[in-house]
């Protein structure tokens, strides 16, 4: 029905009848004690606690089928989907290698792979809608197991090329004095970069914070600061318009590969993280 925004279509896709549907609609809203649809003469349209509603519903729906299918892949072979979510990271390229690994050995597993904010990416875990996370240190929480990731991810800055920083190499704290700075939404990764300024970062210089690099370097082309963080999405295509810098003294962090040690996992996830950790290269 929230789909279809009208009843009589709603009770068609359902085959079932206008009344009926509209009992079971008003027979729901009563059990819950809030009101779920805004009723107009032509359409409805979920309320704020229907749209609350509809998004745990698709959640419990999401679980329901994942238990299934791990419930129908708990045999002898190692099948099933591990679900991973990761941020935009150097290292997804290493992730991918090690899934291109693990298929190799086990070609009936299968991978999702969902890129999100950190806070997205814990969320999710402790719902049980991924498996695994990769994440940039530091964690969001303690509450996981992890492995690390020996590749570091390395922040740098980008600017406009005909900003007055693109003449330089690298960039120090005490060039970006004054300078209109986009950064990273994460509160932990801000801190990390503040710190590395030495003491002079002003809170006048942040005009804008984001969760997704490309989205900060689509900034910087619209003239709004340098963005400082780390720019996977757009490092090796970046626009003639734009220049990367690296930063001096270096400023990088390693990524891990987190779980939720109270929750079960399939055979597949738990395969894969055994995998991953017997990996003497990680």
């Amino acid at each position: 029905m929230a789909s279809e925004e009208n009843i009589s279509r709603a009770a068609r896709q359902l085959h079932i009848t206008q009344p009926t549907l509209s009992r079971q609609l008003h027979d729901l809203e009563t059990e819950l004690g809030v009101q779920l649809f805004e009723r107009g003469t032509r359409h409805i349209t979920l309320t704020p606690q229907g749209l609350l509603f509809r998004r745990r519903a698709r959640e419990i729906i999401e679980l329901s089928d994942k238990a299934r299918q791990e419930l129908i892949c708990g045999c002898d072979d190692i099948k099933g989907t591990v679900a991973i979510g990761a941020g935009e990271l150097q290292s997804v390229l290493r992730l991918g290698t090690y899934m291109k690994e693990f298929r190799d050995l086990h070609p009936q597993v299968s991978f999702e792979l969902i890129t999100a904010t950190a806070d997205q990416i814990r969320a999710q875990l402790d719902q049980g809608l991924l498996d695994l996370g990769l994440m940039i240190e530091p964690l969001p929480g303690q509450n996981y197991e992890m492995i690390r990731f020996l590749d570091t991810e390395n922040y740098a800055a980008v600017m406009p090329a005909s900003h007055p920083l693109a003449a330089r190499i690298c960039i120090r704290p005490e060039d970006l004095r004054q300078v209109p700075l986009i950064l990273p939404s994460r509160p932990e990764v801000e801190k990390n970069i503040i710190s590395w300024m030495q003491g002079t970062y002003e809170d006048s210089q942040k005009v804008l914070t984001t969760n997704l690099s490309f989205n900060g370097i689509q900034m910087v082309k619209a003239g709004l600061g340098v963005f400082i963080g780390v720019p996977v999405s757009m490092s090796t295509e970046l626009p003639e318009s734009l220049e990367l810098r690296a930063l001096q003294p270096a400023l990088a962090s390693f990524s891990d590969i987190v779980w939720k040690p109270d929750l079960p996992l399939n055979r597949a996830a738990e395969a894969f993280i055994r995998f991953l950790k017997e990996k003497g290269d990680l």
